[in-house]
């Protein structure tokens, strides 16, 4: 029995498909809202029920139709020569956490009761949720097999990758690609834990649309913090300072595992442990350095790695923080590991790059 199984799933005509769909808003820089009827706009909309007016006009003047019978979808991303290979369907949300489907991050209250919202506002998932499994090179090689053929879908989006969908329809390779994953045991949620949340909490039977991916091809950046904090600067070295040591930082310093880099007062400093640590440097940062100097948990902002360091620096300069702290990635080892032992890392702990588009590939969550 397989873990993932075929959907009626919800796509763009060919011709509107660059048009209306996106990528994750931190892939834009400087966006403002328009009258522009997509994905982006829709998702970023305050006003949920004008969101759902743009969801409905979208089916409205036929530029988004769903398919009348359940399929598979397969989904490659190519980046900087690398591709992700990706298979889109829907899971059973009873498998969740409980040693088939698992989870690795915490969550926010506020943005559960968000895209709870959300969700049964429009009664449909936007994109899949990002989930990987373990792999080998033999199903490598029969997985590689499936994207040979013309995808339906081919075209670059504004995160400069690559995006292609296929959808299969022929009964031999569906039969081959059930094969394929009746050998997947277990899916981990890499990206998603929110909606994840919010499906759960919404106790309606809800069957979430995911994309897996082979875990040695998926991608992490580092995901950084900016905080805004009335303590001095005097204050903050003294309660890092019994933890870890703290020394100005080298320019272009690449960062290894178990360093954090700290830049404030148009300075970097390099900052490590003084012992070696088996928790995560993500983990450290809360519950050593964070947890002390923040008083309102409000005022921490999170900054994808896929913006650079310079982003960084610019936010503490405009005054609109006071601090940024840089982390070397978690890895998707580490990923596997905590969701294996049931454990969770803090929130915002992982920027998986890239990630599907909003609105190539969308769902009924209710039929």
């Amino acid at each position: 029995m397989s873990l993932i199984k075929p959907f009626s799933g919800i796509r763009p005509k060919k011709k509107f498909a660059k048009q209306v769909t996106s990528p994750n808003l931190s892939y834009i820089n400087n966006y403002k809202l328009t009258k522009k009827i997509n994905f982006l706009n829709l998702l970023n909309t305050s006003n949920i029920n004008k969101s759902k007016k743009m969801l409905q006009s979208l089916y409205d003047n036929d530029i988004i139709q769903q398919d009348q019978s359940n399929h598979f979808y397969l989904y490659r991303i190519t980046y900087s020569k690398k591709k992700l290979l990706g298979i889109v369907g829907k899971i059973n949300l009873d498998n969740y956490d409980d040693k088939k489907i698992l989870g690795h991050e915490e969550t926010f209250v506020k943005r559960i009761k968000k895209r709870k919202e959300q969700l049964l506002k429009f009664n449909s998932q936007i994109s899949p949720i990002y989930t990987t499994y373990k792999s080998n090179p033999n199903s490598l090689k029969k997985l590689n097999n499936f994207f040979r053929f013309k995808p339906d879908y081919n075209f670059k989006s504004e995160d400069k990758c690559r995006h292609e969908l296929w959808v299969i329809k022929k009964s031999n390779i569906e039969k081959l690609l059930l094969n394929y994953l009746k050998n997947i045991k277990k899916i981990y949620i890499c990206d998603g834990h929110h909606r994840i949340q919010a499906m759960l909490k919404s106790k309606k039977k809800i069957a979430p649309m995911v994309i897996a991916f082979p875990e040695n091809q998926v991608n992490i950046l580092d995901y950084n913090r900016v905080i805004k904090t009335s303590m001095k600067f005097e204050k903050i070295v003294k309660i890092i300072s019994k933890y870890f040591s703290i020394n100005t930082s080298k320019k272009n310093n690449k960062l290894k595992q178990n360093q954090i880099e700290m830049y404030v007062n148009n300075k970097w400093y390099m900052i490590k442990p003084f012992k070696k640590s088996k928790e995560l440097d993500v983990t450290l940062l809360r519950k050593l350095i964070l947890n002390k100097i923040l008083n309102n948990k409000k005022n921490i902002d999170f900054v994808s790695g896929f913006k650079g360091k310079k982003a960084l620096e610019n936010l503490v300069n405009s005054k609109k923080y006071d601090l940024a702290f840089r982390l070397y990635p978690t890895n998707i080892l580490q990923v596997l590991s905590i969701a294996e032992k049931k454990k969770y890392m803090p929130q915002k702990s992982t920027w998986f790059h890239p990630k599907p588009l909003d609105g190539l590939i969308s769902s009924r969550i209710i039929s």
